[in-house]
């Protein structure tokens, strides 16, 4: 079973799903020259494909998050959100959180993009680099990750107001947790984060929070590494984990991000995608 906050209907169209893993665009289409000019025949062109350029009034999508976001499956979000013509702002910052803003400030950084974009949906994904010490620049202040007690109380004040500060500017907000992932030690140490992440948000309105470990798990619950392909005369392994044992290949983030979508659909999210 895949843990949510508030599962429920929700109206992102399961094309999303199935549109997910992009289509290809034959050698003879080529892209217009310059931004303008794609926009001038109603479509944008990224990474070789087409989408419906936004309407002035389409609804906007804003993804923020680390690695993951800077890799293949926050591009899976945002081209499956293209497709259905909606205006997409993706940022994604490797090694981020919220355990060191002296490194990256993502308080600043989300109050920034939303007022540049003022989404109607916001959905962020942080969390797996905050298997850290705490740190209050400001304050010189800190606390270590090996004081469990006190960072898991910390923690879970930061996340809660990190998630409070979105909902107070967006209309609806989704977070995802870490991911699975392929060491002991590493599963070990996020499961601590989500655990505090699932507490924080409890009870905040127009929060998902949306546990990311099923979505990248086998059905038996352990890591998913790799699948099989039967493209050819014979079935081929398709590598889900780059060599780290974390971070997902472009297959990966296909399939995780389609989970992720269906995810989506069953969420009670006032914000209609594809209405």
């Amino acid at each position: 079973m895949v843990a949510v906050m508030r599962p429920g209907p929700f109206a992102v169209i399961v094309s999303l799903v199935s549109l997910a893993l992009g289509v290809a665009v034959p050698a003879e289409a080529r892209r217009p020259r310059g931004p303008d000019a794609a926009r001038a025949q109603g479509a944008i062109w990224l990474g070789g494909e087409r989408f419906p350029a936004p309407a002035a009034d389409a609804p906007r999508v804003l993804l923020i998050g680390d690695s993951n976001f800077f890799g293949p499956l926050g591009h899976v979000l945002r081209k499956a959100f293209m497709r259905q013509g909606h205006l997409v702002k993706i940022r994604g910052k490797p090694s981020s959180g919220l355990a060191r803003p002296e490194f990256f400030d993502w308080f600043a950084e989300a109050e920034r993009l939303i007022d540049e974009v003022k989404p109607d949906l916001v959905i962020a994904m942080l969390g797996a680099n905050d298997v850290q010490r705490l740190t209050w620049p400001h304050l010189g202040d800190r606390i270590q990750w090996q004081d469990e007690a006190a960072w898991r109380r910390a923690y879970r004040g930061r996340y809660r107001a990190f998630a409070r500060m979105l909902a107070e500017r967006v209309p609806e907000v989704v977070l995802l947790s870490p991911t699975n992932r392929g060491w002991d030690g590493a599963r070990a140490a996020v499961t601590r984060v989500r655990q505090e992440q699932r507490r924080a948000v409890s009870g905040l309105a127009g929060v998902h929070w949306v546990d990311m470990f099923p979505l990248s798990s086998n059905p038996d619950g352990s890591w998913l590494r790799f699948g099989e392909t039967l493209a050819g005369p014979r079935p081929q392994r398709v590598w889900y984990r780059q060599p780290d044992r974390i971070h997902l290949t472009k297959a990966g983030g296909a399939l995780v991000g389609g989970r992720v979508l269906e995810t989506l659909a069953r969420l009670d999210l006032r914000f209609r995608i594809g209405r």
